[in-house]
């Protein structure tokens, strides 16, 4: 299938994904902040350990200007605020430490011009991975989280500008918060908060699913390495 015309007019007609919807606010300090919008869990004993193995989507944002949202963008997506990320992340940690290892997929999304205007983002412009270690908090609704995000693939045909980001790696840092209700704070919390530097912080409107509050991943990008991988270099020119 020929998909030239439709590239070509995606590169003219391409809209700001941030106008229309009311989006939660930026965290405080957080360059991306991405939410756990459903989880599968199941529990299996290894060698005497028993672990929490879960599986999660993820949707969320990141700032113009990060390694994940470069400020070339702007050239196709004039007005954008910030970049639309979507991923699956899946993770193994033991049940009693609350430590283990994750990883998982992301893509980082615009809208198309066919799409409604409150529609979510669905065109894959960066596409990569992501692993590293999660470590619980103790006493606190938190857990801490070390890691890199890999770019494997970008839509060098529509945004050539983006070809070189393919084979590089940045390290990143994150915090997961975990909402709480009147239960869990003795009815300091009235609804759903977050405990952010030890306040209770109300969960967002624009943070919720459905009536349910979501779990936060606020993320901050670290150094940027360039990895010699020929096959993601060829990804790059020719993205499925």
């Amino acid at each position: 299938m020929r998909r030239t015309p439709i590239l070509v007019g995606l590169a003219l007609l391409l809209l700001p994904s941030s106008s229309y919807a009311e989006f939660p606010a930026p965290p405080s300090r957080a360059e991306a902040w991405l939410y756990e919008t459903a989880e599968r869990v199941t529990f299996d004993v290894e060698k005497r350990v028993i672990l929490r193995k879960a599986v999660s989507p993820l949707m969320g944002f990141t700032l113009i200007g990060t390694p994940l949202c470069p400020s070339a963008m702007l050239a196709n997506v004039p007005g954008l605020a910030h970049c639309t990320v979507i991923g699956v992340g899946k993770s193994t940690l033991d049940a009693q430490t609350g430590e283990g290892p994750t990883s998982g997929t992301f893509d980082v999304v615009i809208d198309i011009p066919s799409n409604p205007s409150v529609h979510v983002p669905d065109l894959p412009v960066i596409s990569g991975t992501f692993e590293g270690s999660i470590t619980s908090v103790p006493g606190l609704p938190l857990l801490s989280l070390g890691g890199r995000f890999r770019i494997r693939t970008v839509d060098a045909r529509t945004f050539p500008a983006l070809e070189s980001l393919v084979g590089e790696s940045v390290s990143f840092t994150g915090i997961f918060r975990i909402p709480v209700g009147p239960t869990e704070t003795s009815g300091l919390c009235p609804a759903a908060c977050y405990v952010v530097d030890g306040t209770l912080v109300p969960v967002q409107d624009a943070e919720l699913s459905i009536g349910f509050a979501l779990v936060r991943l606020e993320i901050q990008f670290g150094e940027i390495e360039r990895e010699r991988d020929d096959d993601d270099r060829d990804h790059g020119r020719n993205p499925d």
